[in-house]
């Protein structure tokens, strides 16, 4: 709150004015696929379907999903604050602001940008008998889920030359 209070751009703004020079891709199609929790990744589907059906998500979660929105799917922070603005229960701006900002590595005490979580990976660790996983993606049992939209190696060079870009400007 004290951020937001003595930096009311961030409402809108990134805290580090050089990630406002980030070109995102915004694909629609690809921010509905987040939404709805469709886009092949167990781990950010099931937080995306719980937050969806519940208005709530467990904090590790809304790091992966922010994450991958932010540097899978290069769609700006934005759209992903104002879709938790919407779904929250436990909403308050000035953290929504802040994990955002943190998760795109745009904030004032953010993860690094080249810090691109592995969906994968983060299911291993937080989720190693997929109980929250199979709870929310019941289909993945039957290994009926979906493919991934964004193949992890790809997203992750991709998110690292526009980040770059962005901030030589």
């Amino acid at each position: 709150m004290m951020i937001l209070w003595h930096f009311p751009h961030t409402v809108n703004r990134s805290f580090k004015p050089a990630y406002d020079n980030i070109q995102w891709i915004n694909n629609e199609a690809d921010f509905e696929k987040w939404c709805k929790g469709n886009t092949g990744y167990p781990l950010v589907d099931a937080g995306m379907r719980q937050l969806n059906e519940t208005g709530y998500m467990h904090n590790r979660v809304r790091m992966v999903v922010a994450s991958f929105l932010t540097k899978h799917l290069l769609i700006d922070w934005r759209w992903g604050e104002a879709y938790f603005a919407e779904k929250l229960l436990d909403y308050e701006q000035a953290s929504n602001i802040g994990g955002w900002q943190w998760a795109c590595g745009c904030g004032n005490d953010a993860a690094p940008y080249f810090r691109v979580f592995n969906p994968e990976l983060q299911a291993k660790k937080f989720d190693p008998k997929n109980k929250y996983i199979h709870y929310w993606v019941p289909e993945l049992k039957q290994q009926k889920h979906v493919k991934p939209i964004v193949e992890h190696a790809f997203a992750r060079e991709r998110v690292l030359k526009v980040f770059k870009t962005a901030l030589a400007q």
